[in-house]
């Protein structure tokens, strides 16, 4: 029987996370939408480009909170993959004393100069008191703005998906039914429609540490200025691509804001707060897709396993491009309605036409960038945020109106030209890795690894069991060592087996690397530590076996996959 690595366990684990990253992205957006709507129908065009002026006051907090929490955080998965997990919870409380510090910062300092900040971000005499109203409530409300994403990253790493999607979908709700109340029975204008996003915010936020600090939790609440063996280097990378997409998308917005303003007049702004507002819903897919697979990303480049990483980023085009033509075809044949919605007189569904073409190339780049943070090439994934949120965008909106065009062509040249600039980089600039992904195929190329996927079925166990000690073999165990390995791996494949009553899925990895033999076992279904129930059974004696013989054994359960980890030198006799 031979044995070859398929994505029947990949495609289970990743769609298991697929729709609550959607769903999550989906609902934190209803907050733009419900904004968006209930102002410009209730106050009118003007209240509506005030909201799209004082959107680089909430990408700020967004800024801080990305680059503060997703460092953490990513740093975080990193302990827990070495099994540091006291690290891990040291990082989480670094997460809660810094946003609160920089919460606090923000909000004194944004009260102290609001009037100067309201002018910079609009010189419309008209619409500046209005931009100023929305942002003291922003800027007053930024402690849960940021804290809101401590939990938004923690639950995921905890294996919680199904709560951040709850979470959100308060947020998004209760959003809009305090707008209904603050802007239609208190009459309470822009300033309502400000405290709406911030107290449902503030509910959700609540929610979420309620569910970090439950029993089931591993990240016990608490304050730490600095964790120990913590870098604040690596923290600092490894939140920059999330934190410079904040800081590109402020600029942008204040960019086309301000192009649009001097070309068009401020019913095209208007018409863009809608468009930008779609968009927003558009990143449900765009970035809801690669969040999904982020966390698998991490763990399988630092097990160096290609395969399984090919796998998965063609997984998530294949999930992707589907969502992505539903939605383009959804907002295409609503167009019109769209815009009755926002109560705007100028026709959008050229704009949406031009975003859909848009949408799948956003999709392959943020796909791309997603991977290239995770993999720790933070150059790569920051230099394409740059291009496509802010470079490609601006200039190509600032050609076609200056040349007379219709400027909804951004939306598409945006994301196509950092496409391309990406594709030529590759090919100049990859060297002795795989052109796209960057890959180091040194341990492939040596013929010393194997992966492999196979069913919880007794035949295919022990098939299975029979590939891995063949290859331990051929890498320099002894007849005694690869017996034991041959019994050991029977015994957990079985146990992990009868525990999910047979409908289980293997992803095995084997590899020989510096004298040692690497063995990993990942299957999803219940959660279920093989090695420990062996310790409680005489049966089980080729597990406690092969334990004596290596350097480590190891189970783990993160982000709702279980993986046993068995590492044994090669070629030395027990």
């Amino acid at each position: 029987m031979e044995l070859k690595q398929n994505e029947q366990f990949l495609r289970k684990a990743y769609n298991k996370a697929l729709i609550p990253c959607i769903l999550s992205v989906l609902s934190g957006n209803i907050n733009i939408l419900a904004d968006g709507i209930l102002v410009g129908q209730r106050l009118g065009t003007g209240a509506l480009a005030a909201i799209n002026f004082s959107l680089p006051v909430y990408l700020v907090l967004c800024i801080a909170g990305s680059f503060l929490v997703s460092g953490t955080a990513i740093c975080a998965s990193d302990a827990i993959g070495k099994n540091r997990n006291g690290q891990a919870q040291d990082l989480y409380r670094m997460s809660i004393f810094w946003c609160t510090v920089v919460s606090v910062f923000i909000t004194i300092f944004g009260l102290m100069f609001l009037k100067p900040l309201s002018l910079l971000l609009c010189s419309d005499q008209s619409i500046m008191p209005l931009v100023a109203e929305y942002s003291s409530v922003t800027i007053a409300g930024a402690l849960p703005k940021i804290l809101i994403y401590i939990p938004f990253w923690f639950l995921r790493l905890d294996g919680r998906s199904g709560q951040v999607t709850l979470m959100m979908l308060i947020m998004g709700g209760g959003n809009v039914l305090l707008d209904v109340i603050f802007l239609y029975a208190l009459d309470m204008g822009v300033f309502g429609a400000a405290l709406a996003s911030v107290l449902s915010t503030a509910a959700a936020c609540v929610l979420g540490f309620v569910r970090l600090c439950d029993k089931r939790s591993g990240f016990p609440f608490g304050f730490c200025v600095k964790g120990e063996g913590v870098k604040l280097s690596a923290i600092a990378k490894a939140g920059s691509p999330s934190a410079a997409n904040n800081l590109f998308q402020t600029l942008r917005v204040s960019v086309i804001n301000t192009l649009l303003l001097c070309y068009c007049g401020s019913d095209t702004v208007a018409a863009f707060t809608a468009v930008n507002c779609i968009a927003a819903f558009e990143e449900s897919v765009t970035s809801g897709v690669p969040q999904a697979a982020s966390a698998m990303l991490g763990i399988y480049n630092g097990e160096h396993d290609n395969e399984s990483t090919r796998f998965l980023m063609k997984r998530q085009l294949k999930s992707g491009i589907p969502y992505s033509l539903l939605f383009s075809a959804i907002i295409i044949l609503g167009a019109d309605l769209i815009s009755m919605a926002y109560g705007l007189h100028t026709p959008l569904r050229f704009a949406f036409v031009c975003m859909s073409l848009g949408m799948i190339p956003a999709l392959i780049n943020c796909v791309l960038s997603s991977y290239y943070n995770v993999s720790g090439r933070t150059l790569w994934s920051n230099a394409i945020i740059f291009l496509r949120v802010f470079v490609t965008s601006c200039a190509s909106l600032f050609v076609l109106l200056y040349f007379g065009q219709s400027p909804w062509l951004f939306l598409f040249f945006g994301e196509a030209l950092t496409l391309l600039f990406w594709f030529i980089a590759t090919g100049i600039l990859h060297k002795n890795r795989s052109r796209f992904l960057l890959l180091d195929h040194s341990l492939e190329q040596s013929g010393n690894v194997i992966n492999f996927s196979v069913e919880g079925s007794t035949e295919n166990i022990c098939g299975a069991s029979g590939r891995i000690t063949d290859f331990c073999g051929e890498n320099g165990m002894s007849p005694k060592q690869t017996m034991r390995i041959s019994l050991a791996m029977e015994e957990i494949m079985t146990l992990i087996a009868d525990k999910n009553e047979g409908a289980v899925e293997f992803d095995l990895r084997v590899y020989f690397l510096q004298g040692v033999i690497g063995i990993r076992i990942r299957y999803g279904g219940n959660d279920f530590n093989p090695l420990a129930y062996a310790d409680d059974d005489d049966a089980y004696m080729g597990i406690r076996l092969i334990e004596s013989m290596c350097e480590q054994t190891m189970y783990q359960r993160t982000f709702g996959t279980n993986t046993v980890q068995i590492f044994v030198e090669g070629g030395i006799s027990a």
